[in-house]
């Protein structure tokens, strides 16, 4: 049976450690969002997910602490936090990422960008995602792009308002409640056209969350789509059969307007008589 060899398995270390190590050092861009002052949540969970990436996000909250300068991971762990550091500052406008180059670890960079640019109260933002959720009807949209629209409003509602429940109880409850609201709010602003699927949904008890309500909608648009298109090619054959049989009605002469159809002006008085009935 064959056996690993010392030297191999030293190999698949340091092949695992290269990988690593160019993982880190990447080219890639660490966010779209650089902090510029005014978007410090946008930045915050972008910079939090490229370090949450790289599973270093200990040297943000403190979970890794420095270790004494005399033990063996003290070096590794320097190099690591500013390795962290340098995602933070390089990631902010360049004349706000001055103000951070003197700070000794990531976590002081991280908490103190947090007590300069946020908004605790997020009212401002709250305020503005609110008044375009309170006007927001479906509209020329699609239904999917109107319930897209809404749940990103939605996403950016909940990531400024931060509740710390005192019961997971109450927790939840509040969830199902601000759900039941979402619903409503979504199916009031459908087109009058879906006025059917939403009465049948608003009766259904209990309520179907947002997603169901939100795939039956959509079922139904989907539907009503297909009868409109299937009505309108009827329509258009119904026609091409016609003008097939009869030919253009814009090519037959008319009497109105001092036309007169050849055939009539060439009969006799008494067939003209005739075929006036015809005409008229």
């Amino acid at each position: 049976m064959a056996t690993n060899s010392p030297s191999s398995t030293s190999d698949i270390i340091i092949s695992s450690s290269s990988s690593s190590h160019q993982m880190e050092t990447s080219h890639l861009p660490i966010t779209a969002h650089k902090l510029n002052g005014q978007n410090y949540l946008q930045w915050s969970q972008s910079i939090l997910m490229f370090i949450r990436g790289k599973e270093k996000d200990d040297y943000i909250t403190g979970a890794s602490a420095a270790p004494e300068t005399t033990t063996s991971t003290y070096k590794k762990w320097i190099a690591e936090n500013n390795m962290v550091m340098s995602w933070l500052v390089n990631s902010m406008t360049a004349d706000i990422g001055e103000n951070f180059l003197s700070f000794d670890t990531a976590k002081e960079i991280w908490d103190t960008a947090k007590d300069t640019f946020s908004d605790k109260e997020n009212t401002s933002e709250i305020i503005q995602i609110e008044g375009i959720l309170h006007d927001l009807r479906q509209g020329n949209l699609t239904v999917t792009e109107y319930f897209n629209t809404l749940t990103r409003l939605w996403r950016q509602l909940d990531t400024f308002e931060v509740h710390n429940w005192n019961c997971v109880t109450d927790g939840f409850l509040y969830k199902k409640i601000v759900e039941g609201k979402r619903v409503f709010k979504f199916l009031l602003g459908l087109n009058k056209n879906l006025d059917e699927i939403r009465g049948r949904i608003m009766g259904v008890k209990p309520l179907p969350n947002l997603r169901e309500a939100f795939s039956e909608v959509r079922r139904e648009e989907s539907r009503k789509n297909l009868m409109m298109g299937s009505h309108q090619q009827l329509n258009m054959a119904e026609s091409s059969a016609l003008n097939t049989q009869f030919g253009p009605f814009d090519n037959r002469q008319k009497i109105k307007g001092g036309s007169v159809d050849p055939h009539f002006s060439r009969a006799s008085p008494l067939d003209r008589r005739d075929s006036l009935f015809i005409y008229l």
